[in-house]
């Protein structure tokens, strides 16, 4: 029984280090910021923002892949010059997340790629909602399996009746 509990709590502590390992990814790579904290923050490197282009603001040709808005957070816009691969989702009122740096000295945000916009707490919970109920299956499951395989296993052989 020992060896149970020590396989299922490597597979417990692998799924954890696995956790941890996907919140880091996220954080570093698919995290967006609002246009508020990229005005606050100031960030040197490549970053996300989300956010809605604002309506009446979207200049240029969005079909050659050169176009300027502005991109509207909660309290705060930021103003967005775009160059880069022809978006097909680059209109007025569309929530989108802009890939790019932000250029402090002139208060524009250089967007080099537009990302969809994904859910990613839905994704999680789906996740969530069908692989744990399905582990604690195996685990109560391959507990019943070893516990009657040792009454099997010390049971009596069976011995016909002497008639």
């Amino acid at each position: 029984m020992k060896g149970f509990y020590i396989r299922w709590g490597a597979l417990l502590g692998a799924a954890v280090i696995l956790a941890v390992l996907a919140r880091h990814y996220y954080t570093r790579h698919l995290a967006s910021l609002t246009p508020e904290e990229v005005m606050a923050r100031a960030p040197t490197g490549v970053v996300r923002v989300l956010g809605m282009v604002r309506g009446g603001t979207l200049t240029g040709s969005p079909e050659t892949g050169r176009a300027r808005f502005e991109l509207e957070g909660p309290p705060e816009t930021l103003t967005v010059q775009y160059d880069g691969p022809p978006p097909e989702n680059l209109r007025e009122l569309k929530t989108l997340i802009v890939i790019g740096q932000w250029d402090p000295a002139a208060r524009t945000f250089l967007a080099r790629d537009i990302a969809l916009v994904t859910n990613y707490g839905f994704v999680v919970g789906a996740y969530l909602a069908g692989m744990v109920p399905l582990a604690l299956f195996l685990f109560t499951m391959e507990r019943k399996v070893g516990l009657l395989y040792r009454q099997i296993k010390q049971s009596k052989r069976y011995e016909a009746e002497a008639v």
